[in-house]
């Protein structure tokens, strides 16, 4: 709760509960510079055009993870944050991303949290086209954590959100593919078509990958 002068933050987790008060103007510029630098724990951000100022004219960017553990590490955290707190935000929508690696150029691996859906499920595709779905190809792909494929050689991959290891898996499956694919470093690899249910603008700082400058805010 906040008005022109104070913000009363209720924070805490399964063991406690802590009510604060700050000055708000103080607050608030704390709370967007942290995000801003990507300072973990601010990984996303999502404008529906309320009331504010809209801070993603003065956003600074998205820095990529300095090796593969911390860039599977920040994106289990931002979808594990998704699947907490989507739901609440902007409910009934889902959000999602795709990725490019540079020495994949052009193949498109597809990153979604669908809440919509009967069952709140995480969901990543990847095209395989230019492979023979051969059984040993499909040894090699289940290998990485893909599950099934379609009579479109798109490989895919569907966890449940009751499933409290879903994000941590689906990060490892998502960076295994890439490494195999050729990335050599998360600097690699671009983001883009970031967006929550089509519906304003979604920024990512967490995401541990490249963002697309232009594409990468929203569609």
């Amino acid at each position: 709760m906040s008005n022109a002068e104070r913000t009363l933050l209720l924070s805490g987790d399964h063991s406690k509960a802590t009510l604060s008060v700050h000055e708000a103007k103080a607050f608030a510029w704390e709370e967007w510079s942290a995000f801003d630098s990507g300072r973990l724990p601010y990984t996303w951000q999502l404008d529906r055009h309320g009331p504010g100022e809209e801070h993603g004219r003065t956003f600074n960017g998205h820095a990529a993870a300095n090796g593969w553990a911390e860039c599977e590490e920040r994106l289990a955290g931002m979808l594990a944050s998704w699947a907490e707190h989507m739901p609440i935000q902007a409910p009934g929508d889902w959000a999602g991303f795709k990725l490019w690696a540079s020495r994949d150029w052009g193949r498109t691996l597809l990153v979604a949290y669908e809440p919509s859906k009967k069952d709140r499920e995480f969901h990543a595709a990847v095209q395989d086209r230019d492979h023979e779905q051969t059984p040993e190809r499909a040894a090699q792909m289940r290998a990485r954590g893909w599950q099934d494929v379609d009579e479109h050689r798109w490989w895919r991959t569907t966890l449940p959100e009751t499933d409290p290891m879903a994000a941590a898996t689906l990060a490892r499956l998502i960076v295994t593919d890439l490494r195999a694919r050729g990335a050599v470093c998360p600097d690699a690899v671009t983001a883009w078509d970031i967006s929550a249910g089509d519906d304003g603008k979604l920024w990512v700082p967490g995401i541990g990958v490249d963002v697309h400058p232009r594409r990468g805010e929203h569609f």
